[in-house]
């Protein structure tokens, strides 16, 4: 109703019309369902999304693949994550909203021996270097309480004592046959004139590295380690400093699918004992 069909009652004072009527919303718009991998957020169920910028919110960003790094720990992003890149495309064109289901890997129900996720390494550890596999860990020792002998006399009070030791590390060597996995370098306690930690001799030790054994680090505070198989062969200086390219998830490999068949994800030149 029109205000102009009412008059001024008395100066000053008119009367008008409260309007409670309202426009429907209209429907909005249906965008499109996109069902792929993402860096991260929820999984296995339809997320609706606004803009890009909520997208990477939500998600992350683009994954061009070939991204190398610490995929133990950062995660897979080796091969491209297309759905992420569709996603972006629809997005910046403000055309309408976005349903991104995020896949993640799920086992089969039923699944055989050799369809189950995941990995296995295919021997057991064995100090016989020949055949050794499975998990294999480093323990490591502060210097400070280490407490060398001094002579013959301590042979019969144990000799050398490292005090309390940590897990610092653990390779998986994944072999049928062929493989192993060996600290190397001079073995803990020995010395000019104490050829086993306990008794005087003029020699050193014999023994310059293995599994199961003490082994003191170099003169730059690194172990190295010797790994050899089937197609592989590395002997690895490592120390525990993460702001040098000698910490050691910088120097070994921790991408478990270099581990599979030579040539079925990765070039054969690629595969990984470990």
């Amino acid at each position: 109703m029109s205000v102009k069909r009412f008059k001024f009652v008395s100066p000053g004072v008119f009367i008008n019309e409260i309007d409670n009527s309202f426009i429907p919303k209209s429907a909005e718009e249906i965008g499109p369902v996109v069902v792929g991998r993402a860096r991260r957020g929820l999984a296995m169920q339809p997320i609706k999304v606004q803009s890009y910028s909520h997208f990477v919110e939500m998600f992350g960003d683009t994954v061009p693949g070939n991204g190398g790094g610490d995929i133990y720990r950062e995660g897979n992003y080796q091969s491209p994550m297309y759905g992420t890149y569709a996603a972006k495309a629809f997005l910046r064109s403000n055309v309408a909203p976005l349903t991104y289901v995020r896949l993640l890997g799920q086992q089969d129900s039923n699944p055989t021996t050799a369809g189950q996720a995941g990995w296995a390494t295919q021997n057991n550890p064995a100090i016989a270097q020949a055949s050794n596999g499975g998990a294999y860990g480093l323990f490591i020792f502060p210097s400070g309480s280490t407490v060398m002998p001094t002579d013959a006399s301590d042979k019969a009070s144990g000799g050398a004592s490292t005090g309390t030791g940590s897990l610092a590390a653990i390779w998986y060597l994944d072999e049928s046959s062929g493989a192993d996995i060996q600290l190397s370098g001079t073995v803990f306690g020995t010395h000019p004139g104490m050829s086993d930690g306990k008794s005087a001799a003029s020699t050193m030790h014999a023994v310059s590295g293995g599994v199961g054994l003490l082994i003191e680090t170099d003169s730059n505070k690194l172990f190295t380690v010797v790994i050899s198989g089937t197609g592989s062969g590395e002997k690895i200086k490592f120390g525990f400093d993460d702001t040098k390219e000698t910490f050691i998830r910088k120097r070994f490999n921790t991408n478990p699918q270099l581990t599979s068949t030579g040539g079925a994800l990765y070039p054969a030149g690629a595969r990984k004992v470990y």
